[in-house]
């Protein structure tokens, strides 16, 4: 497949906010892939140059300085910095915790609601809640059931729902949860007798490309609202067409996202099979590129910090997230990326553990 690039994409092309043609072809990749309830057109959406500045679109339309967002935690720690520091704009992140409750369960629910009923006694004023759906950084995938409990959630409460949905397609079989959840799509479920469709929005980019967007089928002047920012938003002209022709090849999509998942499964079986041969706990899990791995709980000095364990990781020219910039409830918890190449994979895999055992 090859991208034609014109002219066109060295000028400011049809402005600011993504060219017509690649609005076209995402929503005719989304309409495919994600299964809208209602069908997507150009103009439910604004493109962005990537999906954290979709979300940061989305906080800065919709909250006002001091005001809140609700997130559970672990949650993605660019969140922090993409919601909270626009000029003039500073929101904060309320966070939930679920304790020993998983945090893709019904239970869960509750616990934002407990979060809420107390930030509204301290008269904090809560704007939205947010989903990572698939999850960063345990990946995994909210239940049907669960996600319609949010949605009756915030609709009780007034609240906006924004559905970070960048890892929808990098989702895998793992046979070790057989029954464990796929990707639904939020905007496959407005139900208005869930909740109000124009509280409903969701994200979804290629972050290598820095193209994303800002999905919302019912509130035009939150898209009005980015779009008036989108100066300072623009994707690259170039990136914009490589994109459009790549999302209008079908076949190619069909077997890009096939190959995605396949690799995606057998990367992290390889990681996994690792981690168990050598005693490193970790959650299963099934989407996007990560493991949540407990160096805590294999590190021979049980005395050491997050710090302390990242120190040794760095000292073997690896690197692994902590858990604790992700807001983890309990230390010694890391992130680990296993999407690579297989030799770089054990490489990584084979330094990490001579950090955490020697």
């Amino acid at each position: 497949m090859k991208a034609h690039i014109t002219t066109h994409a060295l000028t400011y092309g049809d402005g600011f906010s993504g060219s017509h043609k690649l609005k076209e072809a995402i929503c005719h990749f989304l309409n495919n892939q994600f299964s809208p309830a209602t069908g997507l057109d150009s103009t439910h959406i604004t493109i962005t140059s990537g999906v954290s500045n979709a979300i940061e679109c989305c906080a800065w339309a919709l909250a006002d300085e001091g005001d809140y967002i609700l997130v559970g935690r672990p949650y993605f720690k660019a969140f922090k910095t993409t919601i909270g520091t626009r000029p003039g704009a500073r929101i904060n992140l309320l966070e939930v915790s679920f304790g020993t409750i998983d945090p893709f369960s019904l239970e869960a629910v509750q616990m934002y609601e407990d979060a809420y009923i107390e930030a509204k006694s301290q008269a904090r004023t809560i704007r939205a809640l947010i989903l990572c759906s698939p999850h960063n950084p345990l990946g995994r995938c909210y239940p049907k059931h669960v996600l319609r409990a949010y949605m009756k959630f915030c609709h009780k409460n007034g609240l906006h729902l924004i559905s970070d949905e960048i890892y929808a397609l990098s989702v895998w079989d793992n046979p070790r949860i057989q029954d464990a959840p796929g990707f639904h799509s939020i905007l496959s479920m407005t139900d208005e007798s869930l909740m109000d469709p124009s509280m409903i929005h969701a994200d979804f980019g290629a972050t290598g490309l820095r193209i994303g967007c800002l999905i919302s089928q019912a509130n035009r002047p939150l898209l009005d609202a980015a779009d008036g920012i989108s100066l300072y938003n623009i994707p690259s002209s170039l990136a914009d067409q490589v994109t459009t022709s790549l999302l209008k090849d079908d076949e190619f999509v069909e077997k890009y996202i096939l190959t995605n998942r396949e690799r995606l499964a057998d990367s992290y079986l390889f990681a996994t099979d690792f981690l168990k041969r050598h005693g490193i706990p970790y959650l299963e899990s099934n989407a996007a590129l990560f493991i949540w791995i407990n160096l805590g709980a294999a590190i021979e000095d049980n005395t050491a910090t997050d710090d302390d364990i990242l120190s040794k990781l760095q000292e073997e020219k690896v690197y692994i997230a902590k858990g604790t910039a992700y807001a983890s409830e309990e230390t010694g918890w890391f992130r680990m990326v296993f999407a690579h190449p297989k030799n770089v994979l054990e490489e990584g895999l084979n330094r990490m553990l001579r950090a955490v055992k020697h």
